[in-house]
């Protein structure tokens, strides 16, 4: 909540600190100020969801196995021509741009749109030619081998 709708919510709530609450709480002339002062009444019935932050899209999974790295990246209605992929040892780089589905518009947008660039930290360092990608159905599956390093004993002198 920005500081100016705290501010707001300030002000409505220090109308109703009087004894007679409950009065003013059930006065319609009262919430219909409110709705005024705070909404735009004239705005379409149109919904806009709040729109997911660039930082975090796509939203990712990251899987450790006993043997293999796995991310998989949530991406409904973009194309495989359409993203790209890079690795810089343990950073990952996902970008893309959307294609247009349909170029009506919209009265409910709630799944987040347009171009991205993300950076996902790995839990393990690879190499490009190790990384495997796979785009089907909406998901962009990534995956790699984990390179062990078996515990040996050194000798000390």
């Amino acid at each position: 909540m920005d500081f100016d709708k705290l501010m707001q919510w300030m002000e409505f709530a220090k109308k109703y600190q009087t004894n007679d609450f409950w009065n003013g709480v059930f006065d319609q002339t009262a919430f219909n100020e409110f709705m005024k002062e705070n909404m735009d009444m004239n705005a379409p019935d149109s919904y806009q969801a709040p729109q997911a932050s660039k930082s975090n899209f796509p939203p990712v999974d990251i899987y450790v196995t006993p043997h293999e790295i796995i991310i998989i990246a949530d991406l409904p209605g973009y194309l495989k021509e359409n993203l790209q992929v890079s690795v810089s040892g343990s950073r990952l780089l996902l970008k893309g741009s959307p294609h247009p589905l349909i170029t009506g518009q919209p009265v409910v947008q709630e799944r987040p749109s347009g171009d991205f660039n993300r950076i996902i930290e790995l839990p393990e360092p690879t190499d490009a030619h190790h990384l495997r990608a796979k785009f089907e159905n909406g998901l962009l599956i990534l995956s790699y081998h984990r390179q062990f390093f078996q515990e040996e004993r050194i000798h000390i002198e």
